[in-house]
């Protein structure tokens, strides 16, 4: 959509083998584009093998969650931010001395 629109976006290249089990922290970069950070909601470092399971409970086409279900999505998401604490400070603090450096 970005192409056709001009917007400037990096090229998205995920690896194949990751499609069914992605991990959780993905980095896209390119000349003159925005860093994008990707984290799957669902991936190996907070559903382990159970990728598939989670998928089917929270699909994307559904209605809307029941109140039982939220706090188990809260906290499958809220891990995501955990894990990868560091790696997200790491990529803004790329970002920020890359704009400073303009």
């Amino acid at each position: 959509m970005c192409k056709t629109r001009n917007i400037p976006f990096p090229e998205v290249d995920v690896p194949s083998e990751d499609i069914k089990k992605p991990k959780d922290f993905y980095v896209f970069k390119g000349q003159n584009t925005p860093t994008v950070i990707h984290i799957p909601l669902f991936n190996v470092g907070n559903c382990g093998d159970k990728i598939k399971e989670w998928r089917k409970k929270y699909g994307t086409f559904q209605g809307a969650y029941s109140a039982e279900m939220i706090p188990d999505l809260v906290e499958i998401a809220g891990k995501n931010i955990t894990n990868n604490k560091e790696k997200l400070l790491e990529q803004i603090h790329l970002a920020i001395k890359n704009t400073k450096a303009e």
